[in-house]
């Protein structure tokens, strides 16, 4: 038997799970496909990177390069560029690193433009029998967080560098998401460059 107190506590408790995915931050994302990488792949990654965003409280809105202005960058949510390259990437950390897949052009407190290079998330889907839109969208998803929370990784989640066999099962599951510290973080800096613009 649930006593007052627990159906209060509970009521209380999805109420303010409601409020924050109600009210979660937004970010417009434009997708350069500088690379040529086909729209049924593009449309797949775009999927995947709303839901670990969702998960996060974040509503991506996407855009066209071609809508950005710098007074549309002032009347909303932050802008942030996504270039998917089909050329190799600038270095190379290891057979299994995110920062084979993409690179996110940051500062301390973060940046606007990264890379996804198609080629080696090609290569890495196939080592691991995976979808290779569902881990464009991950790598996307990734870069959109250094842009947000700067340079570093986790142990685990979205934000960590390492990829393998247990990350692509996990992927499969859809079981990466950001931790709740970085889904936190991440809607305060978006909180803030919103608050910039205006």
């Amino acid at each position: 038997m649930i006593s007052s107190l627990d159906r209060a506590m509970l009521l209380i408790t999805v109420l303010g799970s409601v409020n924050l995915l109600a009210a979660g931050e937004e970010m417009n994302v434009a997708i350069c496909n500088l690379g040529g990488v086909s729209e049924r792949v593009v449309s797949k990654a775009k999927a995947e990177v709303e839901l670990v965003y969702r998960a996060a409280g974040v509503r991506i809105v996407w855009r066209d390069a071609a809508e950005f202005s710098a007074s549309a960058s002032r009347e909303g949510a932050p802008w942030f560029f996504i270039r998917l390259r089909n050329d190799m990437p600038p270095r190379k950390v290891g057979p299994a690193s995110l920062d084979v897949m993409g690179k996110a052009f940051v500062e301390d407190d973060g940046g606007n433009v990264a890379d996804a290079y198609f080629q080696a998330v090609q290569a890495t889907s196939q080592l691991h029998d995976g979808n290779v839109g569902a881990l464009l969208g991950l790598v996307i998803a990734h870069e959109l967080g250094h842009l947000l929370l700067g340079p570093g990784h986790r142990r685990d989640g979205v934000m960590q560098a390492a990829w393998g066999k247990q990350q692509m099962d996990a992927l499969r599951k859809r079981w990466l998401q950001f931790g709740k510290d970085c889904a936190e973080r991440i809607r305060i800096r978006l909180d803030a460059r919103t608050a910039s613009v205006r």
